[in-house]
C-alpha cells in the first residue's frame, strides 16, 4: 500500500483488517459481543445521549485496542517466532491494555445500571 493511496482504497485496507479480526482473533468475537451487549444496555436502560456517548466512546476504545493489540502481536511472531523475552513482555503489555480499557467498561456499565435500578427504571 502506497503511503498516499486514496481514502476509498484506505479504507478497504481498514476494512479488510476488521474483516481478518472478526474471523481469526477470538478476543476480537468476544469484544463484538460485549459491544452488542452494551448497546442493548443502553437502549433498554434508557440511556441518556450523555450516558451513549460515553458507551460508545469505550466500545470503540476497546475493540481498537484490541486491534493494535492484535496488530503487535503478529508483527512480534513475524520479528521472532521463537520465544523471547522482550516479545513475551511487549504482548503481555498490549493484552494488559486491552484488559484495562475492558475492565473500565464494565465498571462504567455497572455504574449505569446501577444508576437505572436505583431510580427504579
Amino acid at each position: 500500500m502506497k503511503k498516499n493511496s486514496a481514502l476509498w482504497r484506505r479504507a478497504l485496507f481498514a476494512g479488510r483488517g476488521l474483516w481478518i479480526a472478526a474471523r481469526e482473533e477470538a478476543s476480537f468475537r468476544t469484544e463484538l459481543l460485549a459491544v452488542a451487549g452494551g448497546v442493548i444496555l443502553l437502549y433498554w436502560t434508557g440511556a441518556s445521549l450523555l450516558w451513549w456517548g460515553v458507551g460508545i466512546l469505550l466500545m470503540g476504545a476497546v475493540l481498537a485496542a484490541e486491534l493494535l493489540n492484535s496488530a503487535v502481536e503478529s508483527l512480534a511472531d513475524l520479528v521472532s517466532p521463537e520465544y523471547h523475552p522482550l516479545v513475551a513482555r511487549a504482548k503481555d503489555c498490549g493484552a494488559a491494555a486491552v484488559l484495562v480499557l475492558s475492565f473500565t467498561a464494565v465498571l462504567i456499565a455497572a455504574l449505569l445500571l446501577w444508576r437505572y435500578l436505583r431510580l427504579g427504571g
